[in-house]
């Protein structure tokens, strides 16, 4: 194992987040998070692992990352009131406003679901068709 700690609040947030998962997981949680952080080059498990000094129980981080998959949604609430407790008071007001960014990305490759497909997209350089070439959808 590597000698580098996360600074201390975030090793806290980590381990609240990590109240998401079952007991026996959550010691992975950190390490992981920790990889994520220091990997460089591209962006693999394998290469968080490495950047972690993880070698030996790498198959049982692996096997981590599924639980986090099956647990993605109480992760995703947790995370969010976590954000929300780190907003100042003074700017929260009766509600609180969040915006989603669905605007399209490039996707690749043939295997990508919904490549492709885009919903409300800019109107194209004659206006009146879209610019993904959807003769069948035009603006009204």
């Amino acid at each position: 194992m590597a000698a580098w700690t996360l600074p201390k609040r975030i090793a806290e947030w980590c381990g609240f987040l990590a109240g998401a998962l079952d007991r026996r997981s959550r010691k992975y949680f950190t390490t992981v998070i920790l990889g994520m952080v220091l990997a460089s080059g591209r962006r693999t498990v394998s290469s968080w692992l490495r950047a972690a000094g993880v070698t030996d129980d790498s198959q049982d981080h692996y096997y981590f990352l599924q639980t986090v998959g099956r647990n993605a949604c109480h992760l995703a609430t947790r995370l969010l009131h976590l954000a929300f407790r780190q907003i100042p008071v003074s700017h929260v007001g009766e509600f609180i406003k969040l915006a989603l960014d669905d605007s399209p990305t490039k996707r690749y490759g043939p295997k990508i679901e919904l490549a492709g497909i885009h919903h409300n997209p800019t109107p194209g350089p004659s206006g009146s068709e879209l610019l993904y070439g959807h003769v069948w959808v035009t603006m009204s």
